[in-house]
């Protein structure tokens, strides 16, 4: 099995390739051989409730899933909430995000996010990343009003049907999808022009299928990819499996992982 090539703007291999090929990447080495989110990922301060936001533009909220009123008793040392007061604070984060389109940078959720609470992040003009951990948002059409967005971490999106809007951002330089086990082919990803790193996961437990890697021969800006938790329904002969390492000189595997 052949390892792929890192290739970084001019460097000793660029005679090799194709001049539509040689590229100055944006992402650093250590995030083409590794995860950009799992690497870049600072959740030392974490907020709960509007009143927290002292105007920041890089934030990391978690404003759902909190703790109830009824383990005030067991949890001392963690703040609790009734159930209106979970409601305002959510309610409070949607019309923020609403309201003060340009506020924001980069806003990293903690906790569940619902449709509603997805829609809303879709309103900061200026983000240029855009971290989900999980949700049950099905729909991802409000992404593409994100006109600056590089960097996306989509996790544990199973209800997500249609990665078209995806194909819309033209900024993108970052995708890391979790569990979109209702998606199996993603050649719509291939009408991305600034894509550098690709990371398509599956859950924790089991294998999420896709259908094949082609779409990534069209990928001409990718430098780096990662499937952990998936298998291919194509199946490659090891000659099949070569040509296409061949076909992508520029890309490398997070973690020193394998096509």
């Amino acid at each position: 099995m052949l390892y792929l090539r890192y290739i970084s703007g001019m460097n000793k291999y660029a005679g090799d390739l194709p001049e539509r090929s040689i590229m100055m990447p944006v992402l650093q080495k250590q995030y083409i051989e590794e995860s950009y989110f799992e690497e870049n990922a600072d959740y030392s301060n974490v907020i709960q409730e509007l009143s927290e936001y002292k105007g920041e533009e890089r934030i990391c909220v978690s404003c759902t899933q909190l703790a109830g009123k009824e383990y005030a008793k067991i949890l001392s040392d963690i703040q609790t909430y009734s159930e209106r007061d979970k409601k305002r604070i959510l309610a409070e984060w949607i019309d923020f995000l609403q309201t003060n389109p340009k506020a924001l940078k980069a806003i990293h959720f903690r906790s569940h996010v619902p449709q509603r609470l997805f829609d809303a992040a879709c309103c900061q003009e200026n983000l240029e990343e855009l971290h989900f951990k999980w949700g049950n948002y099905t729909d991802l059409s409000a992404l593409e009003n994100l006109k600056k967005l590089k960097y996306l971490y989509l996790g544990a999106g199973s209800g997500i049907q249609d990665i078209t809007p995806l194909s819309r951002l033209d900024t993108l330089i970052v995708l890391h999808v979790v569990n979109l086990k209702r998606i199996e082919d993603y050649s719509p990803l291939t009408a991305l022009p600034r894509l550098e790193q690709l990371v398509i996961s599956g859950p924790n437990l089991g294998k999420t299928p896709i259908k094949d890697l082609d779409f990534l021969i069209d990928m001409k800006s990718l430098l780096s990819f990662w499937r952990p938790g998936t298998t291919l329904r194509k199946k490659y002969t090891p000659d099949e499996r070569e040509s296409l390492l061949l076909a992508l000189p520029n890309l490398s595997f997070c973690y020193n992982s394998r096509l």
